[in-house]
């Protein structure tokens, strides 16, 4: 579905030609027919007689009313850019020009009306002079053509127009988040609250339960209708209006925005790249006091410049921009700020619930500038950067693009060689490859340097390396897991170590250590307390399992310890539990290495304590 809108300035004939176009009087309002003048958005659609209809919006011409322009043009995919043949170009004209330019709307047809009464010499001059505004806006180029709502010259012409444009211009692309603007709210007998708009985003069905934002009201779909027609799912560029339960309209404000509950939230705040319009009566300045137009609302907002003082006409910037009330705002969203009775600029949003920045910081430029300017494999790269580790979803909040795309991006990253994927499924977690690089070197000095200071122990513990590397629980074992996989680093139990790191003794070592063990088997059940050795030794010793340390003092031969289990086993077997002073009589030990030899065996989850008796697990 596509939404073909009006602009131009007011008298030149944009309501009249849509009623010729569709036969659908635009004008509602008996206000607006007895004065003659749009005053309200205007609705109307075109069949195009193969079963497709295109919506259209006309918007008020009139510059008391350009506020109500604002909340119509957002939604454009085509642009009837009407300038009367007998006048030519005016100023709403080039106001109008200027907002669609801010709202990046590129499609247009340049209508130009009155065909009837306007000389062609004239005309052609209009021709010329509508070119020349046109230049370096989204706009340039269009085509344009003469009509006459009265004769209906031109009228079939215009009629294909819109209808090769819109066989030929792809559908608005759906990323299951629908947002809609509100326009209008009233009430219909028998169907409740009723409000309309131009759907964006994702589809609406009958029975979703929805959310109004910012209000927070809570509703349910009961109905939906498109032209006048029933249908039971509204699809993005859709006008739509949708029937609620569990609330009433008064209870609605146009620029509320009706979202599928859980989809959206609203910020107060974002930072976006803002440019001043060409013909600007007086500069954007630093905390300038602005109405800010987005979507179907308006709200007050404060213009925090982060890169200049102000914006002259037709210059270009970065700004933090905080609104009077959070509005749910996403990346990509377009806006338009005035002051006064003048339209000074727009944009576009780049990043939400944004942090206060300080002023004229090259990082926070060049961040902004990759958001506005990069493409789409450069933005999911800076998401990478920022995030260090992220999934899919992760980089979509992040970056706001849609899933879809995101999943081509990585998956075209990743064949290039500049992202790494280090876990699969639905949740994958992706890293740029140079950091995974940068984190590969690190692990490789970090281990290294542990492996000369303590050159007796088997490896570093996995927490301690994680901490020296700063990353979240699941990114480490991510990380460590590739590592493991490439033959970078070896992984024993809780330690980590380098491929080559192995524990030598010296002469020396080896002699304390043939004399420390020799003694421990020779007392075997009760190694004598001043029986010492180097900590590091007994680490290592520890480590190979050559011995079992079952308390501060009490250090036993691993084949002894391992008799000595083998005894409480066969014990608890035969008697069903075992005691210490069992121990101390099996064994013809003391109590100490009794309860010393009981309390590894709870440890190991050989026993378990039950009162003063364990029993085998």
């Amino acid at each position: 579905m596509f939404v073909v809108g009006t602009a131009g300035h007011v008298d030149h004939g944009k309501s009249t030609l849509i009623e010729k176009l569709t036969g659908i009087d635009p004008d509602r309002l008996s206000a607006e027919k007895a004065r003659g003048m749009t005053i309200e958005l205007g609705f109307a659609w075109l069949d195009l007689g193969d079963g497709t209809e295109v919506s259209i919006v006309d918007v008020p011409g009139h510059e008391r009313f350009v506020k109500t322009m604002l909340m119509g043009a957002g939604g454009f995919d085509l642009a009837l850019l009407v300038v009367a043949g007998d006048e030519g170009p005016m100023p709403q004209t080039l106001e109008h020009l200027a907002i669609l330019d801010l709202l990046e709307v590129r499609d247009g047809i340049v209508v130009i009306t009155k065909s009837d009464i306007a000389d062609p010499d004239l005309i052609e001059l209009v021709e010329i002079e509508i070119s020349e505004i046109l230049e370096g806006t989204t706009l340039e180029g269009s085509t344009m053509l003469s009509v006459s709502a009265e004769t209906g010259e031109g009228m079939d012409d215009l009629r294909k127009m819109i209808a090769d444009f819109v066989r030929e211009k792809p559908p608005r692309t759906g990323n299951e988040r629908p947002r809609l603007f509100i326009d209008r709210s009233f009430s219909v007998a028998g169907f409740g609250a009723v409000v309309t708009g131009t759907l964006d985003g994702g589809q609406l069905n009958i029975g979703d339960e929805v959310a109004l934002l910012p209000s927070n009201e809570n509703a349910r779909i009961r109905g939906l209708q498109s032209h006048e027609s029933e249908i039971d799912t509204a699809l993005p560029g859709t006008r739509v209006a949708v029937s609620l339960s569990g609330v009433s309209h008064t209870e609605i404000e146009r620029g509320e925005a009706l979202v599928k509950r859980g989809d959206f939230k609203t910020t107060p705040v974002f930072d976006a790249s803002l440019r001043a319009i060409a013909g600007v009566k007086r500069p954007i300045k630093h905390n300038h006091r602005v109405t800010l137009y987005g979507g179907t609302w308006e709200e007050p907002a404060t213009v925090r410049l982060l890169n200049a003082d102000r914006l002259q006409a037709g210059e270009q910037g970065w700004a933090q921009i905080k609104m009077g009330k959070p509005r749910p705002t996403i990346k990509g969203d377009h806006f338009v700020i005035r002051d006064s009775n003048d339209t000074l600029g727009g944009g576009v949003v780049l990043v939400v619930d944004a942090p206060r920045h300080r002023r004229n910081d090259p990082a926070v430029v060049k961040h902004l500038q990759i958001l506005a300017e990069g493409r789409s494999e450069e933005i999911v790269m800076h998401a990478l950067n920022l995030l260090d580790l992220a999934n899919n979803n992760q980089i979509s909040d992040s970056t706001h693009m849609l899933r879809n795309d995101i999943e081509r991006d990585v998956s075209g990253l990743v064949e290039q060689g500049r992202v790494t994927r280090l876990t699969e499924g639905s949740s994958a977690l992706h890293i740029t490859t140079s950091r995974l690089d940068s984190l590969l070197n690190q692990s490789i000095e970090t281990l290294a340097e542990y492996h000369q200071r303590y050159s007796l122990r088997r490896g570093m513990p996995r927490q301690e390396l994680r901490n020296r590397l700063k990353l979240s629980t699941p990114g480490f074992d991510a990380v460590v897991q590739h590592f493991i996989k490439e033959g970078a680093i070896n992984q024993d139990g809780t330690t980590l170590r380098l491929p080559d790191h192995e524990v030598r003794f010296s002469e020396d070592q080896k002699r304390e250590v043939d004399r420390f063990l020799s003694v421990l088997r020779e007392h075997r059940f009760s190694p004598p307390a001043w029986n010492k050795i180097d900590a590091d030794l007994l680490g290592a010793l520890a480590d190979r399992r050559e011995v079992v340390s079952a308390g501060p003092d009490v250090v036993f031969a691993a084949e002894v310890f391992d008799e000595m289990r083998d005894a409480v086993i066969n014990f608890c077997h035969a008697n069903n539990e075992v005691s210490i002073n069992d121990v101390r009589e099996l064994l013809g030990t003391s109590r100490k290495y009794s309860l010393a030899l009981l309390e590894q065996l709870d440890r190991d989850n050989v026993t378990m304590r039950v009162g003063d008796m364990r029993k085998l697990r």
